[in-house]
């Protein structure tokens, strides 16, 4: 979040831009989250002044987005993004303007977005410039398009799924016009590209408002037009209530499947290895609490936090068995004798000097019945002990 010092970073930059002669407002989701009194999640500055000007009035700037006349500066080592009026050419694929062109004017950059609010501006004494209603939109909780609602799909899917995306984030509801604009042209989104449409779905799944977002992706027919066939239209979304965890919403929606795959998710929408292997564990964990009680060597086997994501989701589903809470789960996993390999106080070094023989397929399975037996409590962790059982109790062949 943004607090008072990038507001001023942003003043004073806004300033600077000014006293070269410049014209320079805050634009944008900041701006639109101050009227709402709500901390942004980012500033953003636009500008008459074109990208060479904007670098020349600063010391320090990236050059992060010039083809669209966006130039970092960086003020009191605080980044923010100063992009310059724009307007947008034709749109050729339904995403991106084929050119940009660079004006003077605020109202004409203003124009070319997509809600009204978001289509607020403000100066640098914080007096709002609204042209197109956005204030009286956020009053009343409607999203609405800036003009043509079909023209303004039209020319950029992605702005569909933006706006479900804000009726989760906001509860705020679609206007008419620019609801039955979506259903229009929901076939669009397939020209969008997946890692835009994960994103946007990913900012849907830790929203305030679940329910009401995958409610929309559904009634707009957007939801028909994503990655895969999966079961948005279930009723158990509305159970699931605002989890606001990417982790739970993928695998809810993987669980909610007749044949849950993983691999299958994974892959539609083009999620990374790390997201693939946390996600199939907590399925794992999930399928193993619909059917029974976790034992020794669940609660040994996954995470805490799997572990309780398990016991929320499976309970989601409508598991018969008891709930378990929270506390007592975590309580049951704290408690195990060790929590990992690593926390066993032997080695496989350990091993080949007592038995003096070297490595090989037998050290890995004496160490893991040396696991099993300090998990079920069979020999005390501590290195002499496993030695003795070892020696004297153990039936393996070492």
């Amino acid at each position: 979040m943004y607090t008072t010092d990038e507001w001023n970073v942003g003043k004073k930059i806004i300033e600077s831009l000014q006293q070269c002669g410049h014209e320079a407002v805050f634009v944008g989701g900041a701006v639109r989250d101050y009227v709402c009194k709500k901390e942004p999640n980012d500033i953003d500055i636009a500008t008459s002044a074109l990208p060479e000007e904007v670098k020349c009035v600063f010391k320090r700037t990236a050059d992060v987005g010039l083809a669209h006349g966006t130039v970092l500066v960086i003020e009191e080592g605080i980044p923010i993004e100063v992009t310059t009026f724009r307007t947008d050419g034709e749109y050729e694929d339904h995403r991106r303007p084929a050119e940009v062109k660079f004006v003077r004017s605020l109202e004409e950059d203003l124009k070319r977005r997509d809600f009204t609010m978001n289509a607020l501006a403000m100066t640098e004494d914080f007096k709002i410039i609204d042209l197109f209603d956005g204030q009286a939109d956020l009053r009343q909780g409607l999203i609405r398009t800036v003009g043509n609602p079909l023209n303004r799909f039209k020319e950029d899917a992605l702005r569909m799924l933006r706006g479900i995306r804000f009726t989760a984030q906001h509860g705020f509801a679609i206007e008419t016009t620019t609801f039955k604009a979506i259903k229009a042209c929901a076939h669009d989104l397939s020209y969008v590209s997946v890692e835009r449409v994960t994103a946007e779905l990913e900012k849907i799944w830790t929203s305030n408002n679940l329910y009401t977002g995958i409610n929309n992706l559904v009634k707009s027919n957007l939801a028909a037009q994503l990655p895969g066939d999966y079961p948005y239209a279930h009723q158990k979304w509305e159970d699931l209530g605002n989890p606001q965890n990417v982790l739970v919403c993928w695998a809810f929606l993987c669980l909610l499947q007749d044949q849950p795959s993983v691999l299958e998710l994974a892959r539609d929408y083009r999620l990374s290895k790390d997201a693939q292997r946390q996600i199939g564990r907590l399925v794992a964990a999930t399928q193993i609490r619909c059917l029974r009680a976790f034992t020794i060597e669940d609660l040994y086997h996954f995470e805490e936090d799997i572990l309780i994501k398990a016991e929320m989701l499976s309970q989601t589903l409508g598991s018969k068995h008891e709930p378990i809470p929270k506390e007592l789960l975590s309580e049951r996993k704290k408690s195990l004798p060790i929590q990992s390999s690593k926390d066993l106080t032997i080695t496989g070094r350990d091993l080949m000097q007592w038995f003096d023989k070297p490595g090989g397929a037998w050290l890995k399975e004496t160490l893991t019945q040396v696991e099993f037996a300090v998990l079920h409590q069979k020999v005390e962790n501590n290195a002499e002990k496993i030695k003795e059982w070892l020696m004297n109790e153990s039936n393996s062949e070492v």
